[in-house]
């Protein structure tokens, strides 16, 4: 008895308080606030910066996407967020009270770091963080082409713009915009600390995402993903790994709906995968939907040169459904580069320690009305051509000729469709959709 009130005592005097509550309404909020139910901070970003370890963030709908809207948040320290409340918190609903992460055209040269979320160089193995019920999407924030190439009929905008250059933008498409490479969440290793934390994201959706949904590196923890969607993101919706040389850091992936995962330039020569299963990590992938992936929905090709950690490395893949990916559902390193492999033969490849229950679907229709049939048109007559023109009479080629060089010239690379915006209210109509596999109705 006497221990327990000395450690008690202790906290109190270190200043650690568990369980403190903060509430966040950007509607009727004010960063001179207390924080409290009655009278809670406008931004998020403000909550996190006052909140102690283990304190809980209530979040009202509105639109947060750092202080003075600088386009990030970051996290750095053990705390959980709850976002989907009305303005004064009396009631829950995700999809109908929603608390989003959009950032503006002009947030993009104001943000810093990699992610739009960073976790960034937490330390506490032991303890939590908690992301549940909000909405990102970047699909305001992306440039897109100005001449209107690659744009099916019936879809948003024309195709994504290279990172990096300008394009059009905005809610309206309206904006001058330069697209920047950033994931949704990014876990940080800021100033040489990568982070040690367990981490547990459910009832969110990424939307529109210019870079990785979620990438990153950890030391100790673990992190789990459930019950979310992810719609087209450039590259790969996860790709995180473990950087602890002795250790594996498990990651759960249930429950989650991933469509239209983009490669890394419109020629679609790489990326595009709908879940990496990456060095120093095990991986545990279940009940899922994996559609439209521009490569494939799994990539398990790269080998932990660690051999000890390699083989701590088991992956269970269980009961989800495969559709209309374009090269693959898995790839796997041989066959030159990799294998492509279909869910119907992953009884045969040895990476998989449990596979069962996987389904392959020839067509969408399980998901009628639920996704945007433009879209899904644009993707199904998906094409991509290189040309290259070569000025055999210039200075430069007649003396690589002479040389027995190879000639140098301009090349142009033209798509039909790349990373277009998806209508990110029509993407929330994925919650529920398939009874039993993907992103289920969340439960307020």
């Amino acid at each position: 008895m006497k221990k327990t009130i000395l450690f008690l005592m202790a906290l109190c005097v270190a200043g650690t308080t568990f369980g403190q509550k903060y509430y966040v309404c950007s509607g009727t909020g004010s960063n001179r606030n207390d924080g409290s139910k009655a009278s809670p901070f406008k931004n998020l970003q403000k909550a996190l910066d006052v909140a102690e370890n283990g304190a809980t963030i209530y979040v009202a709908e509105g639109n947060y996407y750092g202080l003075l809207n600088k386009g990030n948040i970051i996290i750095t320290k053990p705390v959980t967020i709850i976002g989907g409340y009305n303005s004064d918190f009396t009631e829950r609903d995700v999809l109908k009270y929603r608390s989003m992460v959009q950032p503006t055209p002009a947030s993009n040269g104001t943000a810093s770091g990699q992610g739009t979320i960073q976790l960034r160089s937490i330390k506490a193995p032991t303890e939590k963080v908690v992301i549940d019920g909000l909405i990102l999407d970047r699909g305001n924030s992306i440039a897109y082409n100005v001449k209107g190439d690659g744009r099916p009929e019936g879809v948003a905008s024309a195709q994504m713009n290279p990172i990096g250059t300008a394009g059009i933008g905005g809610a309206n498409l309206d904006e001058n915009v330069s697209t920047t490479e950033t994931a949704m969440i990014y876990f940080d290793g800021y100033q040489g600390v990568v982070n040690q934390i367990n981490v547990e994201i459910k009832n969110c959706a990424f939307l529109n995402c210019p870079n990785y949904g979620i990438v990153g590196m950890l030391n100790e923890g673990s992190l789990t993903i459930d019950n979310c969607i992810f719609v087209n993101v450039r590259m790969a919706t996860l790709d995180v790994r473990g950087a602890n040389a002795k250790k594996v850091i498990p990651i759960t992936f249930t429950n989650n709906t991933v469509l239209f995962v983009w490669s890394r330039l419109r020629d679609l020569a790489d990326m595009g995968y709908g879940y990496r299963m990456i060095p120093g990590t095990t991986n545990t992938i279940s009940h899922n939907i994996f559609g439209c992936a521009c490569f494939a929905a799994l990539d398990r090709t790269h080998v932990d040169s660690n051999k000890e950690r390699e083989a701590m490395r088991k992956e269970a893949v269980t009961d989800n459904i495969f559709f209309l990916n374009r090269q693959a559902d898995l790839t796997i390193p041989g066959g030159g580069m990799f294998m492509r492999v279909s869910a119907t033969d992953f009884d045969d490849v040895e990476q998989l320690d449990k596979v069962s229950g996987n389904k392959v679907l020839t067509d969408p229709k399980l998901l009628d009305g639920k996704v945007d049939k433009a879209y899904l048109a644009g993707f199904l007559n998906l094409k991509s051509s290189s040309t290259m023109n070569v000025n055999y009479g210039s200075a430069a080629n007649q003396f690589r000729s002479a040389m027995g060089m190879n000639l140098q010239g301009t090349g142009s690379t033209t798509a039909s469709m790349f990373a277009n915006r998806y209508p990110w209210e029509e993407a929330l109509k994925l919650f529920g959709a398939v009874q039993g596999y993907g992103a289920q109705t969340i439960k307020n």
